[in-house]
């Protein structure tokens, strides 16, 4: 990733700032943030046997490209794609899919006191997951190396080995077509035993699964808001979206849902795959 001409980095900082302009975040918030964008686009970050570094607030993070970087704290820091609101000084926080731990960080950096419960299949991605919270000496963060579904047990997981920074590693086929591995697979009804203010899911196409289960077993009941990376027509021959906002709506939530469409999609009549993000509360 070359860096950018000085005008595109102003561009880069005028945009980071506006969209956080009237945005419910901590004091400063917009100032670093676009610090962080600024360092990722002129490149001015730290390499460390293949890896980069990068100053995120009071965070360092390690990630596996410049590229990675910026798409994930503009997603997290940026759009706050997985902000919610807690008058709760220590809010449990279950995240699904942690990636390299942007996620964690946020939590941590909106809700110092959060304790977060941490999942992440991929071999690399949660080694530098637990790297980043080792480094920034983050408390109450436990990270397991699973996925999340309706079993207990073994399960496929498909990833690209020459690519460990796609976003797109999952026990769905549909997602990557790629190599398979073998992971462990966890039901989340049995590793929660409290209230958790927060279930954030980026599970790439299990969060049907992740739902359900929790449906099924009744640990729902112990959820009070979720995010949800919701991969709509994953499966081109079933839809999926309706009855999964449906399931929401029979156990006490009420959502709000947001997604980009591919407009050129709408002159097909095939099934379009597309990024849908569900926010849902209790009540």
């Amino acid at each position: 990733m070359s860096p950018l001409h000085p005008v595109q980095l102003l561009q880069t900082v005028r945009a980071t700032r506006r969209a956080l302009a009237n945005a419910p975040v901590p004091p400063g918030w917009a100032r670093e943030a676009a610090k962080t964008q600024l360092r990722l686009a002129s490149g001015r970050v730290e390499r460390d046997d293949g890896l980069v570094q990068v100053k995120v607030g009071r965070f360092k993070v390690t990630g596996f490209s410049i590229p990675s970087l910026a798409f994930l704290h503009r997603e997290i820091f940026v759009d706050l794609q997985y902000y919610f609101s807690t008058d709760v000084r220590d809010p449990y926080i279950v995240d699904g899919g942690s990636n390299i731990g942007m996620s964690v960080l946020f939590f941590k950096a909106l809700y110092p006191h959060a304790r977060v419960l941490a999942f992440e299949p991929a071999q690399r991605a949660h080694d530098l997951l637990v790297r980043n919270v080792e480094a920034n000496g983050l408390r109450d963060v436990e990270v397991h190396r699973a996925a999340l579904g309706r079993e207990d047990g073994e399960v496929p997981f498909f990833e690209d080995p020459e690519d460990p920074a796609t976003f797109r590693m999952s026990t769905r086929s549909e997602r990557l077509p790629g190599t398979a591995t073998s992971v462990p697979q966890r039901r989340l009804s049995q590793l929660v035993a409290e209230e958790v203010e927060l279930l954030k899911l980026d599970v790439e196409g299990a969060e049907d699964a992740v739902v359900a289960e929790l449906v099924d077993s009744g640990g729902i009941s112990q959820i009070r808001q979720l995010v949800v990376e919701y991969h709509h027509q994953l499966d081109p021959v079933r839809d999926f979206l309706g009855p999964f906002l449906e399931r929401l709506g029979e156990q006490g939530f009420r959502y709000q849902i947001g997604a980009r469409e591919n407009v050129a999609a709408r002159g097909s009549a095939k099934a379009a795959f597309q990024d849908v993000l569900v926010y849902a509360r209790r009540g």
